[in-house]
């Protein structure tokens, strides 16, 4: 117990008095109750974020003090008081979806040129907290097939949610089917103890989720009129290859900024085709200003241990980056697909043209790294 105390003083002494005693009362209201909260998430969470973030000090010094005095004092606690609190540095969001939402967003590029799935997580949700607000926040995201476009585009949409008052986010994807995709991983990582924020679920006349706070999520139909029936501040285009061109152009008009919210339009897809709508927004990226983020498969595949790169089929296109990689990406689900298709559709869907060799293609497609 003295131990505790002693440790909990050590903390505490690291800042400023009148910011504890801030921490103390914001804490305080926190009340809410998660049956998964735990002391070793809480840990963990304060682990990764000690260096950057010196406000965990005193919640350590707090939980060791009043656990010398209170044993039913819970480090979930805490914990849920940091859950609102808002990611200000691009390693505190990355820490902040693998302690509360659950997932490991990849942050290391292997492939030259290319950027990493948290540059455009991060990309996106700050772009309403910078000092000095861009015209729009619109983005292009290439990346391959299973490369987490959606699920991340399902994450974004949940933090913009609870951080961002009044934001209005409606998904549009080239398929029904897809764009329901978007908004399973949106409404699985809200049971993930973000209910209590929940002010309305409809399903009829389309998938909506209403918030205390004003922010709206909904699914728009693959359709002119649904489109056009719209103006919000940020538009998820899922699988934007498949859109049909009536309906990409009328979605050109759909965002609007407000006081504190920057309109943008988030194009995300595998490029199916080599002279498709995808091909032509990365083209005119540039000129317009618009940022390409663009991964693929070695980007986001797992570390590869205890493999012979000479007897890995892998191995012509790997060139040994997947001992490097720290995403989640089976190895053996790779091989899985080199194998069921040809080099060709391989290097289209999973490299993003990479290691094209036909007619030096994969090299002619433009990038811009944020």
């Amino acid at each position: 117990m003295k131990k505790l105390t002693v440790l909990g003083i050590l903390f505490v002494l690291i800042v400023p008095a009148i910011s504890f005693l801030l921490k103390v009362a914001t804490l305080s209201k926190a009340k809410l109750n998660v049956p998964y909260a735990n002391s070793v998430s809480f840990f963990q969470y304060c682990r990764h974020n000690l260096l950057t973030n010196c406000e965990h000090f005193i919640y350590l010094g707090m939980f060791c003090m009043v656990s010398s005095v209170n044993k039913r004092f819970r480090p979930s606690d805490i914990r849920e008081g940091l859950r609102f609190r808002r990611p200000t540095t691009k390693n505190h969001l990355r820490n902040y979806v693998r302690v509360f939402l659950g997932v490991e967003v990849p942050n290391k590029v292997l492939t030259e040129g290319h950027s990493s799935p948290m540059d455009y997580l991060w990309y996106a949700f700050n772009a309403d907290f910078l000092k000095q607000k861009k015209g729009n926040a619109d983005a292009v995201v290439w990346a391959n097939r299973g490369g987490g476009k959606t699920e991340l585009a399902g994450i974004l949409t949940l933090l913009e949610c609870i951080f961002k008052d009044g934001c209005q986010i409606r998904i549009l994807s080239g398929s029904g089917l897809q764009a329901g995709r978007m908004y399973e991983y949106f409404r699985r990582f809200l049971k993930r103890g973000y209910e209590g924020l929940v002010e309305d679920i409809t399903t009829w006349p389309s998938d909506k989720t209403s918030f205390k706070n004003g922010a709206v999520v909904e699914v728009l139909k693959q359709s002119e009129t649904s489109v056009r029936s719209h103006h919000v501040h940020k538009l998820r285009c899922d699988e934007v290859e498949l859109f049909k061109p009536r309906v990409y152009e009328a979605a050109q008009y759909t965002t609007m900024s407000t006081e504190g919210l920057v309109a943008s339009l988030d194009c995300i897809s595998t490029m199916h085709k080599r002279h498709g709508l995808m091909k032509k927004l990365v083209d005119e990226a540039e000129k317009l200003g618009r940022p390409v983020f663009k991964w693929n498969l070695w980007d986001v595949i797992e570390k590869c241990r205890g493999r012979s790169c000479s007897d890995c089929k892998l191995n012509d296109v790997c060139k040994g980056k997947a001992r490097d990689g720290i995403g989640y990406f089976k190895i053996t689900d790779a091989i899985t697909q080199l194998e069921r298709t040809k080099a060709a559709s391989f290097n289209l869907e999973m490299l993003c043209g990479e290691s094209g060799k036909k007619k030096g293609w994969g090299w002619v497609f433009g990038w811009r790294k944020y």
